[in-house]
C-alpha cells in the first residue's frame, strides 16, 4: 500500500487539526510562553552535547583503563539518545528556534548519531506523524520479519518469543541506522514516492550520506586507534556499547507511542 492511496475522512480532517492547533496556540498565549526554546532548553542542549562530546575527548586525551573507557562509551550512548529526543527532534520539527537556520543546524546534530537528516524527516515528520500506527505506512512499526509491532501484521513462528529477544533488537537500532538503514530508506523512499526530490538532489543526498558516514566512522575508529593508540577491539566494543545504550533508550521511550495498552492501530481502507 502507498500513502497516495490512503485518504482521511473529511470530518476528521476538517475538525481535529484546527481544534488541536487552536488549543495549543491558546496554551502558549495564556501562559505567555514562547513556542520555541527557552533558556532551560538551551542549557539542556549544551549539557546533552557535552555528555556526548566530553567523554570522547577524555578517551583520546587520557586513554583510561578499559573499565573506565566503557563507562565513557556508555555516557556517550546516553548523550546520543538525549540529543535525539530533546535537540534534533525539536529542531527538525522547526520548534527549536524561530530562525530557520538555527533549526537547520541544530537538526543536523543527528549526524552525531551517524544518521541522515533527510531520511529522518521523511520517516518521522511525513510518515509517522501523518500515518501514525497505520501498518505498512508508519515506518516506526514496519514489519521487518523479526518484531511484530502491529496486530494487523502476519504472525510468524519467531514472534511468540519476541518478548524475550525484543530488547536485544531494540539495542541495535541506531547501529543498524548507521550501517544500513539510511541507504535502504534512500532507495525505498524514492521508489515509493515519499522522497519527491529531483535526481540531482538525490545524488547529492547519497553522496552526502556516504561522506558523513565515512567521517563518522573515521572519528570513532581511525582517530582512537591510530592517534590515541587504543586497541581496536576495545574501540569496537565501546562503539557497540554506545549504540546499544542509545538504541535501547530511544526505542523503549518511542515505543510508548505504539505498542502499549490502549494504543489505537487503525487499518487503512
Amino acid at each position: 500500500m502507498t500513502k497516495d492511496k490512503v485518504k482521511f475522512a473529511p470530518l476528521e480532517k476538517s475538525l481535529f487539526f484546527p481544534t488541536l492547533k487552536k488549543r495549543v496556540d491558546q496554551y502558549f498565549a495564556d501562559n505567555r510562553q514562547s513556542r520555541y526554546a527557552n533558556k532551560t532548553m538551551i542549557v539542556k542542549t549544551v549539557v546533552l552535547l557535552c555528555i556526548y562530546i566530553v567523554p570522547y575527548v577524555l578517551l583520546l586525551v587520557f586513554t583510561p583503563p578499559f573499565a573506565v573507557s566503557l563507562l565513557l562509551w556508555l555516557l556517550m550512548g546516553t548523550g546520543i539518545s538525549g540529543i535525539g529526543m530533546s535537540v534534533m527532534h525539536d529542531a527538525n520539527h522547526g520548534a527549536f528556534s524561530r530562525r530557520p537556520w538555527v533549526n537547520k543546524w541544530m537538526g543536523r546534530t543527528i549526524y552525531l548519531a551517524g544518521a541522515g537528516v533527510v531520511n529522518w524527516k521523511l520517516q518521522h515528520n511525513v510518515l509517522h506523524h501523518t500515518y501514525t500506527n497505520v501498518a505498512d505506512l508508519d515506518e516506526d512499526i514496519k514489519d521487518r520479519g523479526v518484531l511484530k509491532l502491529s496486530p494487523h501484521d502476519k504472525a510468524g513462528p519467531m514472534h511468540r518469543f519476541q518478548w524475550m529477544y525484543a530488547f536485544l533488537f531494540y539495542g541495535i537500532v541506531t547501529l543498524y541506522w548507521v550501517l544500513l538503514k539510511d541507504f535502504i530508506q534512500y532507495y525505498h523512499f524514492i521508489r515509493s514516492g515519499v522522497n519527491r526530490q529531483g535526481k540531482a538532489e538525490n545524488r547529492r543526498m547519497l553522496t552526502g550520506l556516504v561522506l558523513m558516514k565515512t567521517v563518522y566512522l573515521s572519528i570513532f575508529f581511525v582517530i582512537p586507534v591510530f592517534a590515541a593508540s587504543i586497541v581496536f577491539w576495545q574501540v569496537l566494543l565501546g562503539f557497540f556499547l554506545m549504540h546499544f545504550v542509545a538504541g535501547l533508550v530511544l526505542t523503549v521511550i518511542f515505543q510508548l507511542a505504539h505498542s502499549v495498552e490502549g494504543t489505537h492501530l487503525p487499518v487503512a481502507q
